[in-house]
């Protein structure tokens, strides 16, 4: 009974909480985009962007059991956000009741029906599309090698001398209700340990650990990575539906590359290939295997829109329905289906902005809590971040034309600065 209640917990607040979330803010997403997958990513970030807010406050003004503090905050923060997301979605479902409610919430995955394929303003490539008999058996060859990897990475788990302070610290969390006040190597009481503080990951461990009554060692070693390995090769789909938009079909080759790729790139000890499969638990591994690929997806994103823009593809009419729906302005939209801009009276006119804003809007929202996910995992991934995120702005910027790529990416940077200001004021301290 307490192993099954156990991997419920685990369940809980690794997977369902973060859906619930991702499912009370993906109105932010366009339709196109609002995937089961990308808003479970959404919501995942969302979860631990609140998660580090909360942890970097407990663990910087709280003196005694500043842990119990956390996960206390959190634990209410988190329910509050799945709560609402469910009362948002069931409040959707019951507005819209067209006999496909799994698309109301998730119009992402929708096929091109009769209505789109007659539009002269539908983006017939934005569609998911059947797959063959041939892509179908490449899904299940990718699916085997995955399985292959999470089964090798719990049974044939790796221990290094970083265990003997991360997940220690996690163990101390958990056990002690100290967050980084004990010292892992001699255990005895220590200054708040700034190098590794800010990195909040272990902290998340420790509290997935108490929730589910799990040991935390147990937990990084054997359930953090059935968790993390899909999570990357989520990321990777979404990458290889913008490389591949036009062929669909070949995203599970793509798929069966990169998961080869990183099977057999244990060429050294310092490879992210290494730390995917060996050390998965560990926030250097998750910056580099997963906040880094986070970033090169959202600009593919973003560049992806500007080519659509470019060739004269026009906001979606769906997506302006559904603006004016959600200001209750549901009447104002008879002439937006019309199809002739021209015509458009100043009412459909705004609503066809406001939703154009939120296709550009929504990759800059993700990328500025994509950058937080990176300073949960790394101190150094927030800077290593921001040097990637300024490289691939200049790369979006010359590819766009536009000056305001400038102002969406020191926006999105933002977090890092507030973090990078925290370190410094602590270590000074």
């Amino acid at each position: 009974m307490n192993v099954v209640v156990a991997i419920l917990g685990v369940l809980l607040w690794v997977l369902l909480v973060p859906m619930c979330v991702g499912l009370a803010f993906n109105f932010i997403l366009p339709r196109a985009r609002r995937t089961v997958g990308i808003t479970f990513i959404l919501g995942f970030l969302v979860y631990m962007a609140v998660f580090e807010v909360i942890a970097i406050f407990c663990m910087t003004r709280i003196v005694y059991s500043a842990f119990s503090y956390c996960r206390s905050y959190f634990t209410v923060a988190a329910l509050i956000l799945a709560v609402f997301g469910i009362a948002r979605s069931v409040w959707v479902l019951i507005k819209c009741r067209t006999g496909r409610d799994y698309l109301v919430l998730f119009p992402g995955e929708a096929h091109a029906d009769i209505h789109d394929l007659m539009s002269p303003r539908t983006d017939l490539k934005m569609f998911k599309l059947d797959y063959p008999k041939e892509s179908i058996v490449y899904w299940c060859i990718f699916f085997a090698i995955m399985t292959f990897q999470m089964v090798m990475a719990v049974v044939m788990a790796s221990f290094d001398g970083d265990d003997a302070y991360y997940v220690v610290e996690s163990l101390l969390a958990q056990q002690a209700d100290v967050m980084n006040t004990i010292l892992p190597y001699t255990g005895t009481s220590t200054y708040l340990d700034i190098r590794h503080a800010l990195a909040v990951i272990t902290m998340w461990i420790a509290f997935v650990a108490k929730q589910s009554g799990i040991h935390a060692t147990i937990l990084s070693h054997s359930i953090i990575p059935l968790f993390v390995i899909p999570l990357v090769y989520l990321i990777y789909v979404e990458i290889g539906r913008i490389l591949f938009r036009e062929r669909q079909q070949i995203i599970p080759v793509f798929l069966i590359v990169v998961a080869v790729l990183l099977m057999f790139g244990n060429v050294s000890i310092y490879t992210p290939a290494t730390f995917f499969l060996m050390r998965t638990w560990q926030g250097k591994a998750l910056v580099a295997n997963l906040v880094f690929p986070m970033i090169f997806w959202l600009f593919l994103w973003m560049m992806e829109d500007v080519k659509r823009e470019s060739g004269s593809v026009h906001t979606d009419e769906r997506e302006v329905k559904e603006i004016s729906n959600m200001l209750g302005d549901a009447g104002a939209t008879g002439a937006a289906v019309a199809g002739d801009k021209g015509t458009e009276t100043p009412v459909v006119e705004r609503y066809r902005k406001l939703a154009k804003n939120r296709l550009l809007l929504a990759p800059w929202a993700m990328l500025t809590l994509v950058n937080m996910l990176s300073g949960v995992c790394s101190s150094l991934g927030v800077i290593f971040g921001s040097g990637l995120v300024a490289l691939l702005t200049l790369v979006l910027l010359f590819y766009s034309k536009r000056i305001t790529v400038l102002l969406g990416a020191f926006a999105c940077i933002i977090p890092n600065m507030a973090y990078l200001a925290i370190y410094f004021f602590l270590f000074r301290g």
